[in-house]
């Protein structure tokens, strides 16, 4: 068994480690030895910028990682490419709906201003053509939006259904629809030159809804147009085209009324209040187009994508990206399909 050091012997052997000059230092260390200071740690904590040299010793890696590679450059840009072709169709669908919606409710006030119109005047609607302007009614839309009747044309500002309508409305925005190319525009720049001579007022906006005119006393000549197989040779007695239309008769004309359209989007060629803003389904005096969600490629069109939103008589609203049948417009008495 070998016998242990003497405490004093292993006191000195530490001292003499560590430099003290005794043991009374090391006791009033608290017995334990001083933590030894590398000189070299001391010598290399210097405050300040690296030198050349240090700088050169860094490695070739580190100095290519300053910028994008080209790869890194090439990825990050497929990256976004990626990322918007997500996105765009995204964004242009949303702003669709949006305009879809602002649509649908510019239908529903009109529909309510079409009812307390009918309730105000017992059931009668006007006649699609007269010959003396509204004068009030001209009057109260100049007060309340500005709009001038050109003098010229009065005589042909009948009671078009968006002049009659104003005092349940007062305001033009109802009239256009938020994705008719050409809202925001007014005047001369809605209506083409060689229409400007039917437009009613001379700074209004487009105007993108249409009544349907098929439902109401209309002339033989302009059902033909509109492709009805009914009352276009003298054989019906819901004609004349500067009588009244009541509520009564177009019940009795047109079996289950309410599901017949009764406004519609899509009209394009005059701006609001004018008399001439008919269309029918396949014709009309101005061109009918479905631009929701997009824009067809042609007037009259029926185009898969492209659609329209339709008032019934009944009052609901609805969005068709097929084109309503002829007895959904009226042109076609028979039983509902």
């Amino acid at each position: 068994m070998t016998p242990s050091a003497h405490p004093s012997t292993v006191a000195s052997t530490i001292a003499q480690d560590y430099g003290l000059r005794g043991g009374s230092e090391f006791t009033r260390l608290g017995g334990y030895p001083p933590r030894k200071t590398s000189k070299l740690r001391c010598r290399t904590r210097r405050r300040g910028p690296p030198t050349f040299a240090a700088r050169a010793d860094k490695p070739a890696a580190l100095a290519r990682r300053r910028g994008f590679t080209l790869v890194e450059l090439l990825i990050v840009i497929a990256i976004i490419a990626v990322l918007a072709a997500l996105f765009v169709p995204a964004a242009v669908l949303a702003l669709g709906l949006a305009h879809t919606v602002v649509c649908q409710n510019n239908l529903r006030n009109i529909a309510v201003g079409y009812r307390q119109y009918l309730a105000d005047s017992g059931g009668l609607w006007p006649p699609m053509l007269v010959n003396d302007p509204p004068q009030t009614l001209l009057a109260r839309i100049k007060d309340d939006a500005g709009l001038a009747a050109q003098t010229s044309n009065v005589v042909r500002a009948g009671p078009h259904w968006s002049i009659v309508l104003w005092p349940y409305l007062r305001t033009v925005d109802v009239y256009t629809c938020p994705a008719d190319p050409k809202k925001g525009l007014r005047g001369d720049d809605v209506v083409s030159v060689e229409r400007r001579p039917l437009a009613v007022f001379r700074d209004a906006p487009p105007e993108s809804y249409g009544l349907n005119a098929v439902l109401f006393r209309y002339s033989d000549a302009m059902r033909r147009r509109a492709g009805c197989n009914w009352g276009t040779n003298n054989d019906s007695d819901y004609r004349d085209i500067s009588s009244y239309t009541s509520a009564v008769d177009q019940r009795r004309q047109f079996p289950a009324l309410d599901s017949r359209i009764l406004f519609f989007c899509g009209t394009a060629g005059q701006s609001v209040g004018s008399q001439y803003n008919i269309a029918f389904r396949g014709d009309g005096l101005v061109e009918r187009w479905e631009w929701h969600s997009r824009r067809a490629s042609a007037a009259f069109a029926d185009e898969p994508g492209s659609g329209s939103n339709y008032l019934f008589v009944g009052g609901h609203i609805e969005y068709r990206d097929e084109l309503p049948t002829p007895w959904e417009w009226g042109c076609d008495l028979g039983r509902e399909p």
